[in-house]
Order: structure tokens, then C-alpha cells, then sequence
């Protein structure tokens, strides 16, 4: 299959999808990732020294699923103006994916939301979207568990890579964040995963086929005197 990886800025992927999709690199399938905005106003360098620099950070973040694509929206911008739902439709077509991975409708952040938003609209019935968790899982329902426990030291340093975003707190955001979706499946202490969500709509009314196996649960055993445990 094609799949494609579709993030906001140049470490959405990184931080949010990256355990999913290097597993599906893993199991042979072909492998996109596509950066909406230039990711200008994530710091305090002036933009065009920080566009680079971003950019060379995702492609380093990124060099063991695919070299990313660039759409260079500007960043803070996204949706603003019917330019931006063209640019990205024309792009995803040119992939044709079979799957896109992007953010949620009910993001926190006002791209992360406006480009969910426009790739749900430019493939219509066409492609189905898989979305994925929000930081800390604010305002998401997911409804699909992926187990990510032995691509975690990837991400891990998939997302180091991105220097001037003081990535350390991005790793203790979603290690909690991926311990705590593993232990709503109750996992055993040390297991990590990502949440998603999908929508049931025709023709897509159900997706679970094409993609890898749910977490694995631990289920609670019955003690004859003392319940469940």
C-alpha cells in the first residue's frame, strides 16, 4: 500500500504518527510524508534562517520512512486563504495513497485542525483518513490502539532530531502520552502506544483491515473470592 504521512509542521509527524508509520514502513509498504507549513513561527530566529533550519531538521527526523515533501504554506496560515486546499489536493494526488494519516478535526492547534479539515474535503469519498492523537490527548476520542512499544527509541530520536524546538519536552510529553494510551488498554508497565480515530462513512464504513493489528489486550481474570482483579 501508499501511505501518507500528512503533518502540519516539520515535527507533527515525528511526535504524533511516527510509531505507526515506521510500522508500516517496516512491513514493506510504501511510505510518504508530506509538511504543510514552512514551520516559520516555531521560535525566535527570523524566518527564513528558521524555515531552513526546520526543514533540514524534518528531513533528518524523518530519513528512515521517506524524504519528505514541502508544501511551504505559510505557517500560522494554514487554511486562510482556497490556495491552500488546492496546493495540498494537488499534492496528495500526485501520491494517489491508499491511506492518510493526519491530524484531528478537534486539534488544539488552529492548523492542526484547518489542514484536517481541508484534506478530509479535497479526498472526499476517494481516500480514507486515519487521525491521529492530540498532545495529551486534549479534545480526542480515539477509537484504535496501535502498539508502538518497539519503535518507541525511533521516535524517540526521530523527534531529537528537531534542535530548535527544544525537543526534550516533546519526548516527556509523549512518553507519558503513549504510556497512558498503552495502560487504557491495560498493557503492562513498560508498553507504549499511539491512539487513533476513524470515521465510519461510506465507502470506508470500516478500515481495521488495512491496518496493523490493535494493541493486544491484557485482560482482568476473575479470583473466586476476591472478584476481578
Amino acid at each position: 500500500m501508499k501511505i501518507l504521512a500528512l503533518g502540519a509542521h516539520p515535527d507533527d509527524i515525528e511526535i504524533f504518527m511516527y510509531g505507526l508509520v515506521s510500522i508500516y514502513k517496516k512491513e514493506g509498504n510504501q511510505v510518504f510524508t508530506m509538511i504543510a507549513t514552512d514551520g516559520a513561527k516555531g521560535g525566535c530566529q527570523t524566518d527564513k534562517l528558521l524555515i531552513k533550519k526546520r526543514a533540514g531538521e524534518a528531513v533528518a527526523g524523518l530519513k528512515n520512512l521517506s524524504s519528505p515533501i514541502f508544501l511551504n504554506i505559510p505557517d500560522g496560515e494554514l487554511g486562510e486563504i482556497p490556495e491552500h486546499k488546492k496546493i495540498i489536493k494537488e499534492n496528495i494526488l500526485k501520491v494517489m495513497p491508499d491511506l492518510i494519516i493526519t491530524h484531528s478535526q478537534h486539534d488544539y492547534h488552529a492548523d492542526h485542525r484547518s489542514l484536517s479539515i481541508l484534506t478530509s474535503s479535497a479526498v472526499s469519498h476517494y481516500i480514507p483518513v486515519l487521525y491521529c492523537d492530540t498532545l495529551m490527548g486534549v479534545n480526542f476520542q480515539p477509537n484504535y490502539y496501535i502498539d508502538i512499544t518497539d519503535h518507541f527509541e525511533m521516535k524517540k530520536e526521530a523527534v531529537l532530531k528537531h534542535n530548535s524546538q527544544n525537543p526534550e519536552r516533546f519526548v516527556d510529553l509523549f512518553k507519558l502520552m503513549n504510556a497512558y494510551r498503552a495502560a487504557q488498554c491495560n498493557a503492562p508497565k513498560g508498553k507504549y502506544a499511539e491512539a487513533y480515530s476513524f470515521i465510519s462513512s461510506f465507502p470506508f464504513s470500516d478500515i481495521r483491515e488495512i491496518l496493523p493489528p490493535s494493541l493486544k489486550l491484557r485482560p482482568f481474570y476473575i479470583d473466586n473470592q476476591n472478584g476481578f482483579l
